[in-house]
Parts: C-alpha cells; structure tokens; sequence
C-alpha cells in the first residue's frame, strides 16, 4: 500500500482518494445546482449537504498543513464572484473554512486527545461555537468536527482512545452536522430528513474505514475513464472554483429575481 499523500508525484493508476474525491464532487455539484435553480427542492440540498463532512475530513486526514497561495487565490476568486451575483460577504465561503480547520487541527488534536474529559469538551466546545461562527465563515466550527475526525484516523496509532469512544465522537459530530443543517434547510419532509441521516451514516462509516491505496491494476493506459476521475479527484479546487463561477453566470441570467449584478449584503 502506498500513501499518496507522502509521494510527491501522483501515481499513474486510480487511488482511494481520486474516488473519494470524486464521490464529493458530485455531491457538491448536486448540491449548488439545488441551491441556485432549484431552492424549493430540497432533495438537491439533502444529497448535496453529504459531501461537506468528506472536505474537512480530508483536511485533517492531509499530511501536510500547508497554505497554497492557490488555496487564497481561490477563496478571493469565489467571494468576488458571490460580491458580482449579488449574495453575501459573511458568512466568507468554505474555502476559507478549511483553510482555518487546517491551521487549527494541530491544536484541535493536541487538546483533544489528553483525556477523555478533553474530548468531550471538544466536542462541546466546536458544536457550541458553531452558531456564532456560521454567521463568519460557511459550516463554521461545526466543520472542525470532521477535521478532528480526520486527524484521529490519520494518527491512529497515537490515540490511546478506544473504538468505542472514537466512534461515540463520530456519532455525536454526525448528529450535530444532520441537526444544525436541518434547521437551515427549510421544510424538510420525513423522508428527506431520513435520507439526510442514512447517509450521513454511510458517509461517516465510509470516512472511518478510509485508507490511502493505489490501485496499481487500473490506471489511464488500461482504462480511459480513469482520466475523468483523476482529473476530479486531483484537480477539486479548480473544478470547485470554475463550477461556481459558470453556475453564478447562469444564475443572473436565468435567475434575476434572486441574483443581481453587484447588488450584494455584508451578511
């Protein structure tokens, strides 16, 4: 098994992050498709909503806890882009979220994990911040939940926590995302609101089990669908940036009533 995260030239064949991350690609596109042209549908935002645990997931799971100048460059590129539509300054786009949840993982992690009362108050303290930070920045602290979940699994081997207390965490962060995303998604149906929690179970026991791996057999000279989902799975801030901007674009042509040109609020 090799860790991609450590090499620095990707490997030629498929690996679990290019389908992880192609998993969050579409479900991110789902869901800003419902948020732009379809805001009484729900079912766009209930499927779209999954991939956000997998983002902050990956930003605790990362190596490495550098800043790219490509990462600034591109949350100034999409909060220009919400300014132009007419939408919002505050709350600041995700990108700036999982570029805070980076700087702090280390800290969330070293605090965290000194005993069993650190991790409660861990949780309580990031589930209880969540509502005056959703108003700075998207998810606010809610999303460093799903960081802390990446750094434990990543760093396996240096947590003394049992399974049960790892997963009694990972329960407890997915109730807290279902709850407070809920309540921000008008008019859930019982249906909706049990698929929302079906799958947020299917995506946290999917991030738990997650593990670096090459799939030395499939690569692009065997398999030409493997060029799509490494471009997805390796090119995700671009494709992110990019979607948004051509969706924006539509949306004041087609959607004048909810979106127009530089008429944007500071929250």
């Amino acid at each position: 098994m090799v860790d991609v995260l450590k090499t620095k030239t990707l490997p030629g064949a498929l690996t679990s992050y290019d389908l992880l991350k192609t998993l969050a690609i579409v479900l991110m596109v789902v869901d800003h498709v419902g948020y732009f042209f379809f805001p009484d549908d729900m079912w766009w935002r209930i499927y779209g909503r999954l991939c956000v645990p997998v983002w902050f997931f990956l930003i605790g799971y990362a190596h490495t806890r550098d800043i790219p100048m490509l990462f600034w460059v591109a949350a100034a590129v999409v909060t220009l882009s919400m300014l132009v539509s007419g939408e919002h300054l505050f709350p600041v786009n995700i990108i700036f979220t999982l570029i805070l949840a980076r700087l702090s993982v280390d800290w969330l992690f070293r605090h965290g994990l000194r005993n069993t009362d650190a991790l409660l108050g861990m949780f309580f303290l990031l589930f209880l911040l969540s509502g005056p930070t959703l108003l700075l920045f998207e998810y606010g602290t809610l999303g460093f939940l799903f960081t802390f979940i990446g750094a434990l699994r990543r760093r396996k081997d240096d947590v003394q926590a049992p399974p049960w207390m790892i997963w009694s965490f990972i329960a407890a962060s997915a109730a807290a995302f279902i709850l407070v995303q809920s309540l921000l998604l008008p008019s859930l149906s019982a249906a909706q609101l049990l698929v929302f929690v079906v799958g947020m179970i299917a995506i946290c026991t999917l991030l738990y089990h997650f593990r670096p791996y090459v799939f030395e057999s499939i690569d692009a000279k065997r398999f030409a669908p493997v060029v799509l989902l490494q471009l997805t799975g390796r090119r995700t801030l671009e494709i992110f940036v990019l979607h948004l901007l051509m969706l924006r674009a539509g949306a004041l042509v087609l959607e004048p009533d909810r979106f127009s040109f530089l008429s944007f609020k500071i929250f």
